[in-house]
């Protein structure tokens, strides 16, 4: 059973793994590919192509319809194959899934497949399930020649490389091999089924057939001096997904931004089916600009190329592609002109980087006619047919623009035919639309694109009708109390950085909801900030040292004497008052010998007879080990836990990590036990200290004392 599924990731660091075609997707994307293939409609055959089924009885159901083919349907087919690819410049490569554990709407791919596809940490790539064909016959060319002194058998080595590491085979790929310390380089040749949709085959349990084609010299040369020139897509495809060839160099040229300069025209060229960037430093943003593109038709009259080949698309941010900008024009007839204002907000809106830089993407599109308009033989025509195939020249310029017409900056006293801008361009204009979310007039054979795109990604405001990006609307609002707009007057708020509204409407006050003190609107933020800061800062929560108890020590009364204490816990073994009860004594006991004895005649029952408690855990006691000592072996024991107790002859005071191994009661016991579980499901976010607290305060109630710890209780710091 088919089904369909495509999502978009953040390329996150590269795999560890070099070898092999695997993927680490993000959990939500398992769960989202389940519930794809659950819900695509079934494959079961019709019941009339049954010659058996009988619709008026119950004893001849049909033969399809059995309990494996039920449960054949919930499976996801294995292996799952993908299809990646990046929207910035429209490579693609195939690939299967490692597993599923990168972070939300992140994807982690091997370096070479990363630099296949020319992207890097934080760019954006297209990923879409894609059931290949079961591969039955491949051919690889060898671009090194070392191996044949290196490798006795190179057909061994290959297939179980691809066997170990790979799930699919795109053609134009370059496949590394690793024996040893060395390492050997194929590229992926034609693949059998032939007619396969995008050149790539499935090779998982499949029986491939694999044949190596023999090295050309001339080959060998030109993938040498590639690597020497640009090592940064030396696994790069060298061939586009149509299966036209390329050079490796005008890859890179086409996703590197060309620079502008205002007011200069400027002339390039772009190949059909890619891009041609340029950049323009733009740092008076008080004016606005106006981008004029004209295509320039191919000087020929054999062949008659349609000029209707040309996409413009601006972003503030590279790279700037169909699928993601702010401003386009696709119009198709000269000159194609966006025009931005100085009021617009995406333009006056200052980069995160600082940077001042409008990107301008130029997409060539295949013309739509093309047709012989002289009587040429009928070999030169298609020789200057293909000359001119795939090629649109254009020229470029950029000016001021503040409302009414341009400004006069341009030094190069190039001209441009730019006619008078409408308050609404192309209002009303014979062959335009409007868009029904953003108001813009657009071409009517491209408004189902723009309006796909601007519902997707734009939202209008019900009350103002101002148009912005969807995750800037919940910061846009209307303020209900004032009407202000303009700078603070007061000195505080302006050296704060508050408009007149945030200083207005800001001196109203809200109760605290931890410390329930009225706070103005515009201290909220540091007033919860201090709040952070104490939490941060609060000393743990001093527990009992019975490693079997870990009770909160009270900070109860009693001086610090051998067993003085009126029950206290300020005593010198940092017992609470329940541990600390049995070694209590009435009388002085300045050298702390009575209280030894009492803690060694303790150990030495428990190590012999124990507790006789089912519950206990005390790793020091005989009803936890199942059997008691004798007496000499307990006395021998017993020492050695002793002296952990850290108590002397001069010991006045608990010294900080003496321990003590008690018997508890059941309470206490599954208190620990509680906390330690409490501990391990926060993954160790906070200390065990703070997780005892948080059951006390809860009464043992686990999810209101992970709630408790995160309202509470400082973090660990990393």
């Amino acid at each position: 059973m088919s089904f369909s599924w495509s999502s978009t990731f953040l390329v996150g660091t590269a795999t560890t793994f070099s070898q092999g075609d695997k993927i680490i997707l993000p959990q939500t994307a398992l769960e989202s590919i389940i519930q794809a293939h659950a819900s695509a409609p079934s494959s079961y055959p019709s019941d009339q192509t049954d010659s058996t089924y009988d619709p008026t009885s119950w004893e001849n159901p049909p033969s399809y319809y059995n309990n494996n083919n039920i449960s054949k349907k919930q499976d996801l087919p294995s292996p799952l194959t993908f299809q990646i690819r990046n929207p910035a410049n429209r490579l693609l490569t195939h690939g299967g899934v490692r597993e599923f554990s990168a972070l939300d709407n992140q994807v982690h791919l091997p370096l070479w497949m990363m630099n296949s596809l020319s992207v890097s940490e934080g760019d954006q790539v297209m990923i879409k399930y894609l059931l290949l064909p079961k591969g039955t016959w491949a051919k690889f060319r060898p671009l090194t020649t070392d191996f044949f002194s290196e490798v006795l058998d190179l057909r061994a080595l290959l297939e179980a490389s691809l066997r170990s590491h790979y799930t699919t085979l795109t053609k134009g790929e370059i496949l590394k091999v690793q024996q040893g310390n060395k390492e050997f380089e194929f590229l992926v040749g034609d693949l059998k089924p032939e007619h396969s949709a995008g050149q790539a085959v499935c090779i998982t349990d499949t029986d491939l057939e694999v044949d190596i084609e023999p090295l050309e010299t001339d080959m060998q040369q030109q993938h040498q001096h590639q690597q020497q020139q640009n090592s940064v897509i030396q696994n790069g495809k060298i061939t586009q997904t149509n299966g036209m060839s390329t050079s490796l160099s005008h890859m890179m040229n086409s996703s590197r931004d060309r620079s502008l300069k205002i007011g200069f025209e400027s002339h390039g060229e772009v190949v059909v089916d890619s891009y041609q960037c340029w950049s323009i430093d733009i740092p008076n943003r008080n004016s606005g600009i106006q981008i004029t593109v004209n295509v320039v038709p191919p000087t020929t009259t054999a062949v008659s190329v349609d000029t209707e080949d040309l996409d413009v698309v601006v972003s503030t941010k590279a790279p700037v592609s169909l699928e993601d900008h702010i401003w386009a024009n696709f119009e198709s007839l000269n000159p194609r002109v966006i025009t931005i204002p100085a009021s617009d907000q995406e333009y006056s809106r200052k980069q995160e980087d600082g940077s001042q830089l409008i990107h301008i993407g130029l997409y060539g599109r295949a013309s739509s006619t093309s047709s012989l308009t002289s009587e040429a033989s009928s070999s030169s025509a298609m020789a200057t047919a293909e000359t001119v195939k795939g090629i649109v020249r254009y020229s470029i310029v950029v000016r001021y623009y503040d409302g009414e017409s341009l400004s006069a900056s341009s030094s190069s006293g190039a001209t441009t035919n730019v006619q008078q801008q409408q308050e609404i361009p192309n209002k009303d204009a014979p062959g335009y639309q409007e868009c029904t979310n953003c108001g813009s007039w657009i071409p009517e054979r491209t408004i189902m694109l723009h309006t796909n795109f601007c519902l997707r990604n734009n939202a209008k405001c019900d009350r103002c009708g101002q148009v912005m990006k969807k995750d800037e609307l919940p910061n846009h609002f209307h303020c209900d109390h004032c009407d202000k707009g303009s700078l603070a007057s007061n000195a505080r708020d302006m050296i704060r950085g508050l408009h007149s509204h945030e200083s207005y409407c800001g001196d109203r006050t809200i109760q605290c909801q931890k410390c329930s003190a009225m706070v103005s609107l515009k201290d909220v933020q540091v007033h919860a900030q201090n709040h952070e800061f104490q939490r941060q800062n609060q000393p743990a929560p001093q527990l009992c040292s019975n490693q079997n108890c870990l009770r909160i020590k009270s900070s109860g009364g009693g001086n610090a004497g051998a067993g003085t204490a009126s029950g206290g816990s300020n005593n010198i073994l940092g017992l609470c008052q329940l541990c600390f009860g049995p070694f209590w004594i009435p009388t002085e006991d300045p050298k702390n010998q009575k209280l030894v004895q009492r803690l060694a005649r303790k150990y030495h029952s428990q190590l012999m007879t124990g507790c006789g408690n089912s519950w206990c855990r005390n790793e020091y006691c005989a009803s936890f080990r199942g059997q008691g000592l004798d007496a000499t072996t307990a006395a021998t024991e017993l020492m050695g836990i002793l002296k952990e107790a850290k108590v002397g002859a001069s010991t006045t005071s608990y010294i900080q990590g003496g321990k003590t191994w008690l018997c508890v009661d059941e309470g206490a016991t599954r208190k620990k036990v509680m906390a330690e579980l409490l501990h391990q499901d926060l993954q160790a976010k906070y200390s065990i200290e703070w997780c005892i607290k948080a059951l006390e305060m809860e009464k043992s109630d686990l999810e209101a004392a992970s709630q408790w710890l995160n309202l509470h209780a400082p973090r660990k710091q990393k």
